[in-house]
């Protein structure tokens, strides 16, 4: 169709037309007018503190304002889990780190920048000037500014709290990680579901709380029944903002001999052999009669017992907080801990900064039983606050783990590993405890042993969830674990209670079993009830008032420090200790140990537990009840059985670890004595008889054909749930070996042979293969079983096969066995029936196929 030639005019008229009205709008659209601050945040929600905060009503963006004064300056960055999820390695309450950053502005922008504080200069050297060199600054976040006006710097700070930038919420990737197809992964953060829930502002800290939500659209891995749906978890952490305290407060220099949590600094303008200035992390405790011997502290440490406390355990916990305070009167303070109950109405949250709280929780996976983590000035060591997290599941009969012994697992419970120990990297000194895991073991243990079925009634319970407490509240304090206190009383006199008077070790921040009683031995008592002599030491050189005067200050505590090697101080924490097989040296600083004597403390409770498997089904079936009783009663009799074992096993090529300093005035032991070698040979023989015998455990054999879990729909749908009677007593074996065979291990008993070690590597292995290969008569299906891991080892340690990383005398002293196990063949009984001249056919193919005869 075509336009006339007036259409085509008045179309282009009126075009025009329009696009002169065009114009003219876009001519008198008014420009956008520069808002003031006070036009920024009106009508804004505001919370008002240490840095101010604004948050739309509508779209929840939020305005930050800082003060122009406050930019350069150091403040404390704290972050915390409100509530997590263990697959993601986030649970209620962790302290997950801190560190120190500051506000920096560069033109238009707001850098968000945290630094190294560990290296110090002395500005008095020249040196000093250079103090920055090759220290990399770490730039968080950079934010541009909206507006600054009369000395404030408004900022939106959604980017920055809705990211990772101050903190990462997801897990660290792990390096070499095997397991990683088979871990759960959160996903990518989503900006966009993730919002800011809370804000908390106060004169001097700021709390803002953040849920993070992660997506994974495919999840290869589902996770725990913990996990609603794999494709969304929801992680809500705490940033707090921290000005660092300006009131007077002198560091307290860290020392070997005891444990303090701590920060390290490195002297760079020190010519010291060891130029180490590191500091401890206490309270800061002031006399209100600076005069008086003994005073009430001007500050206490206030501890609020959280309302989800179960009321009837909340006298016991409180007791057990109170019971500090008699190290504290020692050290010149009198009610330095206190307790208040959290009302039901409070309309303050645990989490908060200013209230320290013993919070309690059940969680479908526990991390831990107890667990105390503080946060302190990284710059002084001065504690600013600190929470205690308690779960439900140690003080009941449930049984934690995912997998049981029974069943082949080789391991059940939390990982002791040295990367479970620590938190992530910038994370606060506390380390995941697991005292309460050996609380529900001692609980059980009691269980097994009582007529009755509720031993909340007994005064076992009660006993160990005093000393869990006072485990936990000694973290809060500053200490750290020493698994070196349980020495303090030899195997008999730990079970007299006039002797001991609720003191077991020298330390409650040890990892002690329960102690139970053998058969025909007066009951002592249970669990460690009362600071130890080491806490009331530790507590005095943390917490006593310093003299004025610098040398004299020193002298006093040099005279607390010298008393280390008196009974009952004696100190090694988690950094040396050796519940790891091939981990450290010193068998006396370990988990599970109890007496001066652990070997004969051992055997004594191998003894009660083969005893107690005989009566477990008297105990134990009830009519009209399932097996679970039994099942989980008997699973933790034997794993308490099997981690003494390893105790034993720890004595094998052990050296005892001292660190006085030298003293020429004073007779002193030295650094490092090996274990004697009539201790190394009665832990030998006490494996002979306890874990490599052809009659290991068989008061359990009784008990296999009634454990059986209690069905739960299809639960066990992917795996056969007999129980594994020969895995279980191969774990236990191969746990044994994995000590006494480590590379380490076998290296040790090599080097100490230079300094005293009288028990000589082909004597350890020669004695092994004795205790493994027992008589033909005595032989039985798990000797039989045992005795091929044993080559299987060898072979390896050899190199024969396939190359070993193993030392040549360790290489040496292997193939020596291994000549020795085919020669004496028919000596130690092959060859008499037809399954021992099947496993003399099948050992002796397996060592001539590596020796290749």
């Amino acid at each position: 169709m075509k336009l006339t030639s007036l259409a085509i005019a008045l179309t282009l008229a009126l075009g025009s037309t329009q696009i002169a009205f065009a114009d003219d709008e876009k001519k008198e659209k008014p420009e956008k007018k520069d808002q003031t601050i006070e036009q920024m945040i009106e009508k804004k929600t505001a919370t008002i503190g240490l840095f101010d905060f604004y948050q739309d009503i509508k779209t929840g963006e939020t305005l930050m304002l800082l003060d122009e004064s406050q930019l350069d300056t150091p403040f404390l960055h704290f972050a915390q889990t409100v509530d997590g999820l263990a697959d993601a390695g986030h649970f209620r309450g962790g302290y997950r780190g801190d560190k120190i950053i500051e506000f920096r502005r560069y033109f238009d922008r707001v850098d968000i920048i945290t630094k190294t504080s560990r290296y110090q200069f002395d500005a008095k050297n020249p040196l000093s000037r250079a103090k920055d060199a090759n220290i990399s600054e770490a730039v968080l976040a950079s934010l541009k500014i909206e507006k600054v006006e009369n000395g404030q710097i408004a900022l939106k700070v959604d980017e920055l709290f809705l990211s990772e930038a101050l903190h990462k919420v997801s897990p660290w990737a792990r390096v070499d990680d095997k397991d990683a197809k088979k871990r759960f992964k959160v996903g990518k953060l989503d900006s966009k579901k993730s919002r800011i829930l809370n804000k908390r502002a106060y004169d001097n800290n700021v709390d803002i709380v953040v849920d993070y939500v992660f997506n994974n659209p495919n999840p290869s891995v589902y996770g725990s029944n913990a996990v609603s749906d794999p494709r969304s978890v929801s992680i809500k952490l705490q940033h707090s903002f921290i000005e660092l305290p300006k009131e007077e407060f002198s560091p307290r220099y860290e020392d070997a001999r005891i444990g303090y949590f701590g920060t390290q600094y490195d002297q760079m303008t020190s010519s010291s052999w060891a130029p180490y200035k590191d500091v401890i992390n206490r309270w800061n405790l002031v006399k209100k009669d600076p005069n008086a011997a003994l005073s009430e502290p001007v500050e206490p440490i206030v501890w609020w017992i959280e309302n989800t406390t179960p009321v009837e355990w909340r006298d016991t916990i409180s007791e057990a907080v109170l019971a500090w305070n008699s190290s504290f009167e020692k050290a010149g303070f009198k009610n330095a801990l206190q307790v208040k109950i959290q009302p039901d109405d409070a309309t303050w949250q645990a989490g908060d900064l200013k209230y320290n709280v013993l919070r309690w929780t059940s969680s479908p996976q526990p991390r831990f039983g107890g667990y105390g983590p503080s946060l302190a000035n990284p710059l002084t060591g001065e504690m600013l606050g600190a929470d205690i997290m308690l779960e439900f599941v140690f003080m009941k009969n449930r049984w934690i783990y995912s997998s049981l012994y029974s069943e082949g697992s080789a391991s059940v419970g939390f990982s002791h590993s040295e990367e479970s120990m620590h938190q992530t990297p910038g994370s606060s000194n506390a380390l995941n405890c697991s005292a309460g895991h050996e609380l529900q073991q001692g609980l059980l243990l009691g269980q097994s042993m009582s007529n009755g079925s509720d031993i909340e009634n007994k005064a076992v319970l009660k006993e160990g969830l005093r000393h869990l407490v006072l485990h936990e509240v000694g973290h809060t304090l500053g200490l750290n674990h020493n698994m070196k206190a349980s020495i303090m009383w030899d195997e008999k006199e730990i079970h007299d209670k006039s002797m001991t008077q609720g003191v077991l070790t020298g330390s409650v921040m040890d990892y002690a079993p329960i102690n139970v009683a053998p058969k025909g031995t007066t009951q002592g008592d249970y669990f460690h009830t009362e600071p130890g002599p080491y806490d009331d030491w530790a507590i005095n050189y943390g917490y006593s008032v310093a003299l004025e005067n610098p040398e004299q200050e020193a002298e006093r505590l040099a005279k607390i420090l010298a008393r280390s090697a008196e009974k009952g101080l004696a100190f090694g924490n988690d950094a040396d200790d050796m519940r790891a097989p091939g981990r450290h040296i010193d068998p006396r600083i370990m988990t599970g140990d109890l007496s001066s004597n652990p070997v004969a403390y051992a055997a004594d409770r191998m003894q009660l537990i083969q005893g107690l498997f005989s009566e477990l089904k008297d105990k134990t079936l009830v009519d009209g009840q399932s097996y679970q009783q039994l099942l989980v009663s008997a699973n933790s009799l034997f794993g308490q059985y099997k981690s003494q074992a390893d105790v034993i096993s720890r004595q094998i090529g052990g050296v005892y670890v001292e660190r006085n300093v030298v003293d020429s005035n004073a007779e002193q032991s030295l650094p490092y004595t090996p274990v004697p070698k009539e201790r190394q040979q009665a832990a030998m023989k006490a494996l002979t008889s306890y874990v490599f015998a052809s009659d290991t455990l068989a008061s359990m054999q009784p008990l296999y054909s009634y454990m059986q879990h209690q069905r739960r729909g299809f639960n066990h749908y992917s795996k056969n749930e007999d129980p594994k009677a020969h895995d279980m007593i191969l774990n236990m074996q191969k746990s044994v070996l994995n000590q006494l065979l480590h590379e380490n291990v076998l290296k040790r008993i090599s080097d100490t042979s230079l300094y005293g070690n009288d028990y000589a590597l082909t004597a350890v292995m020669a004695d092994l293969t004795a205790a493994i290969f027992v008589e033909s008569k005595k032989s039985s299906s798990t000797s039989r079983n045992i005795q091929v891991e044993y080559v299987k080892r060898l072979i390896d340690i050899a190199g024969v096969a396939k190359p070993s990383s193993y030392d040549n005398l360790a290489k040496a002293a292997a193939l020596g066995q291994l000549t020795d196990i085919l020669d004496k063949s028919s000596a130690m009984g092959f060859g008499k029936n037809a399954e021992i001249k099947a496993q003399d056919a099948y050992i002796s193919l397996m060592i001539n196929k590596a020796l290749k005869v």
